[in-house]
């Protein structure tokens, strides 16, 4: 045990990542972090004109719930008008949905209105009604390419689009967002409401359980000793290996904190920097790089439009919840750990 030597502002300072001992968070092997793909597009079809899903894109056919997902079940004559969308990487992804109904609303800046069908037939959702009733289009908003490859790999995008009707008893799925605005603009049928929910639109990850990489003191104090679960703390979405983009635009450090009770019942208070840094290929094996897509299926061959990065963690714990000046000392370590290279470590 280290012996103690007064009061202080810091009691650990820890950095945690992924370490030789680090464990899938699944049993069997990696857990392949395959997020959505974002969702680059969207589309309406009319089936009564013998319109079909395009290549590529999925038909919404049914609500959470397992009702019809039809966007004409108001109309006196259903058009069997539905709703599709593809994923994909080729282009920027949508970053915002809406509903207009024309004449009432307003087209929000950056935002587009869908026209037409794939087939090039109106694809307002009135389907075909009177000429007194409004019409409704769905609108869409596109993520801005910055340079040089595209949205930033970290950015927000829409992953996934459904409808509900709450006159059925349905709500919005956890975390979904729902447009205001009700799809069907008529007296009739039910009031359908679309949901879109949004995430990270990042690429395939390994994810495995963050270990402790270094700390100091390298030995415990006898009044607290460091608990082994700080680095589950300092990363709780684990330690993750993430392929990106060979010229990726890097997210800022993330800030966080957390409490921890010693065995005495004192509050320690905990305050961590995440943030990503270049990991090199060859420490991973031939089926890590083929999972993260590194190398081609087939030839083997590296893909040399990727790179590796992978999350990591520094710490600081303190009986003192000072968190505006250990957020500001952390960023000052990160900054400087990055404007190198240095003659000497950080440490000394």
């Amino acid at each position: 045990m280290l012996e103690e030597c007064g009061p202080q502002l810091a009691d650990y300072f820890v950095v945690s990542g992924l370490t030789e001992g680090s464990r899938p968070l699944e049993e069997g092997g990696e857990r392949l972090g395959l997020p959505l793909e974002p969702i680059t597009d969207v589309a309406v079809i009319v089936r009564s004109l013998g319109e079909e899903v395009p290549e590529g894109f999925t038909c919404i056919e049914t609500t959470p719930g397992g009702h019809s997902a039809d966007l004409s079940c108001h109309l006196l004559t259903p058009s069997h008008m539905y709703l599709c969308y593809k994923r994909g990487r080729s282009k920027p992804p949508l970053i915002d949905l809406g509903v207009l109904c024309e004449g009432r609303d307003r087209l929000k800046p950056g935002c587009s209105r869908l026209e037409t069908t794939p087939y090039s037939r109106p694809a307002h959702l009135s389907g075909g009604g009177g000429t007194l009733q409004p019409r409704t289009f769905l609108t869409f908003r596109r993520a801005t390419p910055g340079p040089p490859h595209g949205p930033p790999h970290t950015a927000l995008a829409v992953t996934d689009i459904c409808l509900v009707a709450p006159g059925k008893g349905e709500t919005p799925p956890h975390t979904f967002c729902r447009v205001g605005r009700n799809l069907n603009t008529s007296m009739w049928g039910p009031a359908i409401y679309l949901c879109y929910k949004k995430s990270m639109a990042k690429g395939t990850a390994l994810t495995y359980e963050a270990g402790l990489i270094s700390r100091y003191p390298e030995k415990d104090r006898e009044s607290f000793p460091l608990p082994c679960t700080v680095p589950i703390f300092c990363l709780p979405m684990g330690a993750a290996i993430e392929s990106w983009p060979a010229a990726p635009q890097y997210q800022l450090p993330v800030f966080s904190t957390f409490v921890l009770t010693a065995a005495t019942g004192v509050k320690v208070y905990g305050a961590a920097l995440q943030f990503y840094e270049a990991y090199a290929s060859a420490c991973l094996s031939e089926r890590q790089r083929l999972r993260l897509g590194l190398l081609s299926v087939v030839e083997r061959r590296p893909v040399l439009s990727r790179c590796v990065q992978a999350r990591k963690s520094i710490c600081l714990l303190s009986h003192w919840p000072f968190f505006d000046v250990f957020h500001k000392f952390l960023t000052f370590l990160y900054r400087y750990s990055i404007s190198g290279p240095h003659s000497l470590p950080i440490e000394r």
